[in-house]
């Protein structure tokens, strides 16, 4: 006997309340499912047969053939589910009949099909077939019924079976290893270990608990450890945030040092362009000062010379004549004088302005370590250098300029002037220097080629011979009295460094010479300007 409250009752109770509220509502579900499916397909090989009918009945309407209309509605005989059917013209009259039409169907499963006979657009008639179902139907739910019941009893045999195979020894185990495992919860206590008794479900159960206590441990372990590093990842990502806004703080500052920077090196390349302009007009001043001191005191010397015999009549014809020629002497001597101070005071004026020059363009060559790469036209380069050009330069000739006007390059642009402006420099002077009949300068700029843009200054000056060529752009070399060399040698250098270069080609010499600086029109390989 089994007592009510045992797991093995309970087991056989709950096993067949599940039997009974699945297979009963399963089973409810399917007998009507395959019902309404029987019926179904009983209604739709009804309709199949109606319009087989229907079709088959076009010939006997049309030719008005009720004979043969009869002898196709005696073919239903061989569908059991159709009891009657008629066959009616297109004026609604009765064409042909099989069995009774006339008597009324009955039962639920009495079904009654009407198809229009028709041919394309044609109209010939109507058929209505009837029908029984409820024969087909009972067998059909007999046979389900049947199925259904056996399933159910070998259902009900197999729980009681099942239940009949539980023992009583497996409860007090089970009881056991749910108390351990409460305790195990509750204590967070995992080194406890289940005792391996009873049977081998019971045992495997129990040493599958011990494997869980033991893996839960480890995973303790695991989390004590994660959570030392989690707090030591903490410590360090809080001490790489600050060294970060430490950074972030130092960027800003070097950035707003680098901006001062830039401006500072605008002032200084504006300083420069001006020194230029006072050391070129302080030189003309010097000149003309020494040439005026020397004619003016020639001048006055000869006036005042007692031996001359064009102005001693004019002082001897008058009283006070040689009081004049003494007034004029001291005249003459304040007058030089001061001509001599002021050329000592011009030459101090050159030399601070020397000076201010090789300030200038030491810091210039400190801020040329680092450049500014910009995509820019270059035209509009070349019409700063050219202003600049005509500013600085000590001798004009006209200039023809013939620029692509839409090609860009991706250079410093402060770079690019400084070269043309010494490019320019240069041709005003070798124009000066062989004073052509007809000076000219051309610029031209060529668009992209293996991409570089190509901008020329060409002069028909004095030119450079083939042996000069091979070293016009070595440091030191110069073809000019006054020259440092110092010029084409770092405008070289410059457009190499901004992925270009600087070339130049002469016929020789006195047939003048062009120079061309080759610029990239788009961001070049990082390779490019590892120099």
């Amino acid at each position: 006997m089994m007592a009510r409250g045992s797991i093995t009752h309970q087991v056989l109770v709950f096993a067949l309340l599940i039997c009974a509220s699945v297979l009963l509502p399963v089973g409810g579900g399917l007998t009507l499912h395959y019902y309404t499916e029987t019926e179904a397909r009983l209604a739709e090989s009804l309709a199949t047969t109606t319009r087989l009918t229907a079709a088959n009945s076009i010939a006997a309407l049309e030719f008005d053939d009720s004979d043969k209309a009869k002898e196709i509605l005696s073919a239903l005989h061989l569908d059991p589910l159709i009891s009657s059917a008629i066959i009616y013209d297109k004026d609604d009259r009765v064409f042909a009949t099989y069995q009774n039409p006339f008597a009324p169907s009955t039962g639920t499963a009495s079904c009654t099909i009407e198809l229009p006979i028709e041919r394309d657009t044609d109209y010939y008639g109507r058929l209505v077939v009837a029908g029984h179902l409820e024969k087909k139907l009972h067998d059909a739910l007999l046979k389900w019924g049947l199925v259904y019941a056996i399933a159910f009893l070998l259902a009900g045999s197999s729980v009681i079976f099942i239940a009949r195979r539980f023992q009583l020894r497996v409860t007090r185990p089970l009881i056991d290893l749910a108390a351990m495992a409460l305790k195990v919860a509750k204590d967070r206590d995992f080194t406890t270990r289940a005792p391996l008794s009873g049977c081998t479900e019971i045992a495997h159960l129990a040493a599958t608990l011990n494997l869980s206590f033991c893996e839960l441990e480890q995973h303790q372990k695991q989390l004590d450890t994660e959570f030392d590093a989690l707090e030591q990842e903490v410590r360090e990502r809080m001490a790489a945030e600050h060294a970060l806004r430490q950074n972030q703080q130092t960027m800003n500052r070097l950035a707003r040092e680098a901006g001062m920077a830039e401006v500072a090196s605008g002032v200084i390349h504006n300083i420069g362009n001006t020194l230029t302009s006072i050391s070129i007009s302080s030189d003309l001043v010097a000149s003309r000062l020494a040439n005026s001191r020397r004619r003016s005191i020639e001048t006055l010397n000869k006036l005042v010379d007692p031996a001359s015999v064009l102005t001693t009549p004019i002082f001897t014809a008058h009283a006070e004549g040689p009081e004049l020629r003494t007034l004029l002497g001291q005249i003459t001597d304040a007058l030089a004088s001061d001509l001599e101070e002021t050329t000592r005071l011009v030459g101090i004026l050159q030399a601070g302005n020397s000076h201010l020059k090789s300030i200038v363009s030491t810091q210039q060559s400190l801020a040329r370590n680092r450049h500014m790469l910009e995509t820019f036209v270059v035209r509009e380069a070349l019409q700063e250098a050219l202003l600049l050009a005509r500013t600085l330069s000590r001798h004009h000739a006209p200039i023809d300029e013939c620029p692509h006007s839409d090609c860009e390059v991706y250079a410093d642009r402060g770079l690019v002037v400084h070269i043309l402006l010494n490019l320019l420099i240069n041709a005003h002077d070798a124009i000066g220097a062989l004073r052509p009949a007809t000076p000219r300068i051309t610029l031209s700029i060529a668009p992209a080629q293996d991409g570089l843009v190509s901008i020329t200054v060409s002069d028909n000056g004095e030119g450079i011979s083939s042996e000069k060529l091979l070293s016009i752009f070595t440091y030191g070399f110069t073809t000019k009295a006054k020259g440092n060399g110092f010029g084409l040698h770092n405008s070289a250098n410059a457009s190499r460094m901004m992925g270009g270069d600087l070339l130049v080609t002469s016929p020789g010499p006195g047939q003048g010479a062009s120079f061309t600086l080759r610029l990239p029109s788009g961001i070049p390989a990082p390779t490019d300007f590892e120099n």
